[in-house]
C-alpha cells in the first residue's frame, strides 16, 4: 500500500518534468538537437532561413522574430532551398515527394521525383532544376522531365565528396560547378562533335564537371569556364553578368558573361595576383603581382569551400577551409577588398573539408545576409553586411 501511495505521489511531477523536457528540447532550451546543417536557404528579405539536417530535419528559422520550428523530421538532407522573389521554400521528403510552400505553411506546388543531390527553382515556379548522385542535371518533373547534362557517372557525388553546385540568376543564365579539370574544361562546345554535347549516354566520364554558363531560353550550355583544379565551387551573380569560381587547390577566377572568352584571375591573399601570360622557363615567384594587395591577417585560406554573393552583384564573399575568415571581393576587380572574422566559437561548416556541406553556407545579396550551418551542432549562425561601412557583423546565433 505504501508502494502505491509513493507512486502516486510521483507520478504528476515525473509526467510534468518528462513534458516539460520534451518541449525544452523542441524550442531548443538545452541547445539544438538535431544533426549538423546539410543545406541552408535565405529569404530574399533576409528574415527567414530554411535548413535541411543530416538527422533529416527541416527547420525554418524566424530571425525577426527569434524563434525556429521543425517543419519536418522527414526531409532529404540536401533539399532545402529558399525560392527567389517569394517568402517561400523548396524541399524534397524521404517518399521523393518535392513541395514548394510558403513560411506560412501554403502549398505552392508539390511533386514526385527522384532523390535530389541538389535542386532550385525560379521564382514563377516554372524553371525547376534538380541533379541526382552521377551529377546529372534535369529541368522540369513528371512527364516535362529532361536531361540536360548526362554525359558520364564520373565524377559524381560519391567519387568527388561533393554535390554539383547550381546557381540561379535574375536574367538569362544560369551556372553549375563540381570539378575543375583544367584540359577537359577546355574542350569547345560543339554539337557536331558527340565527346562535348552534354546529353551523351556513351561517356563514363563527363566534359561538363566543371563551371558551366547555361541559358534559361534554350536549356543548353552557352560556355564553359577552364582553369579550376579540383573540387569547385561557383555562382552567379544575380544580374547574370559575373561567374566568379574558387577551388580547394586555392586558383580564383571571374568571368563576365558578356565577354565568358576572357578569364581573370583573382588575387592569393598572400601570393598576390598570378600573370597567367608567363613565359616558359621563367620563375613563377617573378610574375606575382603584388602591387594593390591588402595585409591579410594570419586564418584566411585560399583553399576554398564556397563562394557567394553578398551584396546585389557588386561584393561576394569566399569561403576558406578550416578558416572562419571570409574574404570579401568586388567584382571586376581581382584584389581582395577586406577581410572578415567569422568568430571561433561556435566553429563553423567551414572547418574539417566539408565540402560535401559547402550548401549549408547561403546569402541573401538583395539584403545582405550571409547564413552558415555550425561544424558539428545543428544550430546556424547569421551576420548582416554593411555596404557603407563594408562590415560583416553576426547578429544571431543559436548553437
Amino acid at each position: 500500500m505504501d508502494g502505491i501511495k509513493s507512486y502516486s505521489r510521483w507520478a504528476l511531477p515525473l509526467a510534468v518534468i518528462a513534458i516539460a523536457f520534451l518541449i525544452a528540447r523542441t524550442v531548443g532550451l538545452f541547445g539544438i538537437t538535431y544533426g549538423p546543417v546539410m543545406a541552408v536557404g535565405v529569404s530574399d528579405d533576409g528574415r527567414y532561413v530554411i535548413s535541411s539536417h543530416r538527422s533529416n530535419h527541416l527547420v525554418l528559422w524566424d530571425i525577426k522574430e527569434d524563434r525556429y520550428e521543425v517543419v519536418s523530421s522527414d526531409a532529404n538532407i540536401y533539399s532545402a532551398y529558399f525560392i527567389p522573389g517569394q517568402r517561400a521554400f523548396l524541399w524534397q521528403n524521404l517518399n521523393n515527394t518535392v513541395t514548394a510552400q510558403t513560411t506560412g505553411g501554403e502549398i505552392l506546388e508539390q511533386f514526385q521525383h527522384f532523390p535530389t543531390y541538389g535542386h532550385a527553382i525560379d521564382a514563377s515556379l516554372t524553371h525547376y532544376l534538380s541533379t541526382n548522385e552521377t551529377w546529372n542535371l534535369f529541368y522540369g518533373y513528371g512527364d516535362s522531365l529532361e536531361p540536360l547534362l548526362r554525359d558520364g557517372d564520373s565524377p559524381s557525388f560519391m567519387g568527388s565528396g561533393k554535390l554539383l553546385n547550381l546557381g540561379l540568376s535574375n536574367s538569362d543564365f544560369f551556372i553549375t560547378a563540381g570539378k575543375g579539370l583544367d584540359f577537359i574544361d577546355g574542350r569547345p562546345i560543339s554539337g557536331d562533335t558527340p565527346a562535348v554535347r552534354p546529353v551523351n549516354d556513351l561517356l563514363s566520364s563527363s566534359n561538363f564537371s566543371g563551371v558551366v554558363l547555361w541559358s534559361y531560353e534554350t536549356l543548353s550550355p552557352v560556355a564553359k569556364f577552364d582553369g579550376n583544379s579540383s573540387k569547385t565551387h561557383a555562382t552567379i551573380s544575380p544580374d547574370g553578368q559575373w561567374v566568379v569560381s574558387a577551388d580547394e587547390n586555392g586558383i580564383s577566377l571571374a568571368w563576365n558573361t558578356s565577354r565568358p572568352e576572357h578569364r581573370m584571375r583573382n588575387a592569393g591573399y598572400f601570393s598576390g595576383l598570378y600573370d597567367d601570360d608567363l613565359p616558359d622557363g621563367f620563375d613563377d615567384a617573378d610574375y606575382f603581382d603584388q602591387s594593390e594587395l591588402i595585409e591579410a591577417p594570419e586564418g584566411p585560406s585560399n583553399i576554398t569551400i564556397a563562394i557567394a554573393f553578398i551584396h546585389n552583384s557588386e561584393y561576394y564573399l569566399r569561403f576558406g577551409n578550416n578558416s572562419h575568415f571570409a574574404a570579401l571581393f568586388k567584382t571586376g576587380s581581382p584584389w581582395p577588398v577586406k577581410y572578415f572574422d567569422l568568430g571561433e566559437s561556435p566553429k563553423l561548416v567551414t572547418y574539417g573539408s566539408q565540402y560535401d556541406r559547402n550548401t549549408a553556407i547561403a546569402t541573401s545579396p538583395e539584403a545582405g545576409i550571409l547564413a552558415m550551418g555550425h561544424q558539428s551542432t545543428g544550430g546556424i549562425s547569421v551576420y548582416q553586411f554593411d555596404l557603407g561601412k563594408l562590415s560583416l557583423e553576426r547578429v544571431w546565433v543559436v548553437e
